[in-house]
């Protein structure tokens, strides 16, 4: 979907169309679904948060204005983000990132975006490395590199999703790669050598 039909689904929603917001909610879904599972380790918690950003999600639509072609994903990403952190403070804990080890996810649910999250999860072994070593990030990097990284948000959106000027974002993308390469390669030394 480009920034034109998502312009354009966004202005319809606006004015309480429905087909249209379902359009959005279907394009949207798996990826905010993945973000917070991949925050909260937990698919039931992961549903209730992206249900939540939904929500937040259409009842703010009526005051969201665009401002650039990036201003709808970071905005959409930022509730998600807020819905995250609300979740940990409920919990009392602070866990940002998926801990693989032999263990597997009961993702008993038959839905197709709970199904191609498990295969990717379950098969990128250089998914499962980055996971345990993001743990030794402090959370706003294990944020950037995740919104950078794995759902692929441009510096601008993660700029908006986490409300620091983009600048400040490049830098500590910068610093959380580097910590992430030489965590990875003091911990990882023979798997990166396969």
């Amino acid at each position: 979907m480009n920034i034109t039909n998502i312009k354009e689904l966004v202005e319809k929603s606006k004015n309480k169309d429905n087909q249209a917001f379902g359009e959005l909610f279907d394009f949207y879904y798996p990826k905010i679904l993945s973000y917070a599972l991949r925050s909260t380790t937990n698919l039931d918690h992961a549903k209730d948060i992206t249900s939540n950003t939904f929500i937040k999600t259409l009842t703010g639509l009526k005051n969201f204005k665009w401002k650039d072609n990036a201003s709808f994903n970071g905005w959409i990403y930022k509730i998600a983000s807020n819905e995250i952190n609300q979740f940990f403070r409920k919990q009392r804990k602070y866990k940002s990132v998926i801990t693989i080890n032999d263990n597997k996810f009961d993702l008993s649910d038959n839905d197709e975006s709970s199904k191609k999250i498990k295969t990717i999860i379950e098969n990128d072994e250089y998914l499962k490395i980055l996971n345990d070593t993001l743990k030794n990030l402090n959370p706003i990097h294990q944020n950037i590199i995740r919104l950078r990284y794995v759902e692929d948000l441009s510096y601008e959106e993660i700029s908006k999703a986490i409300g620091k000027n983009e600048s400040t974002i490049r830098v500590y993308c910068l610093r959380a790669k580097e910590k992430l390469k030489n965590i990875i390669e003091k911990n990882n030394k023979e798997f990166l050598e396969k």
